[in-house]
């Protein structure tokens, strides 16, 4: 598959997954009835909600960076995105800009989730089979969907 047509089928998938506006998404796609349960809203400033807010952006650019990494077959740099941009380095960059804003604590259950993922995503890659880095970086996306559908601000 050519480059940009595997990045254009790859972020229409990781879209998607990540709207906020629509319900988790089981293995395989679909989207069970019962998932209309209320987003539960985050009561934060808003200089902590832009704070937030770049959190997710970079998670984004992140998984961009992976899927370019990844159609040009740079598995070593989609690895170490997966890892610094992704896993715990980044997680703790996170916890020290949000560090008082009293997030719930399944927010930040997820937010581990999310990051292990990450990292497993990160170890996948190394492995350069394309089919299982596929199905890790779905798990991981996943559970970005999990929380944007459980939180709004």
């Amino acid at each position: 598959m050519k480059r940009r047509a595997f990045e254009a089928v790859v972020m229409a998938f990781a879209i998607g997954v990540v709207s906020t506006a629509s319900p988790a998404v089981e293995p395989g796609g679909s989207r069970p009835e019962s998932a209309a349960a209320p987003r539960v809203r985050l009561n934060l400033q808003p200089a902590q909600q832009e704070t937030l807010k770049m959190t997710m952006r970079e998670h984004l650019s992140a998984l961009q960076a992976i899927v370019s990494a990844l159609a040009q077959g740079d598995y070593d740099k989609a690895s170490t995105v997966a890892h610094t941009e992704l896993g715990f380095p980044k997680h703790h960059e996170a916890m020290q800009r949000e560090q008082g804003f009293g997030l719930p604590a399944h927010y930040q259950e997820l937010a581990v989730a999310h990051h292990q993922a990450a990292e497993v995503l990160a170890k996948t890659i190394a492995a350069k089979k394309m089919a299982p880095i596929l199905l890790q970086l779905e798990k991981t996306i996943q559970v970005c969907n999990a929380c944007h559908d459980a939180y709004r601000m």
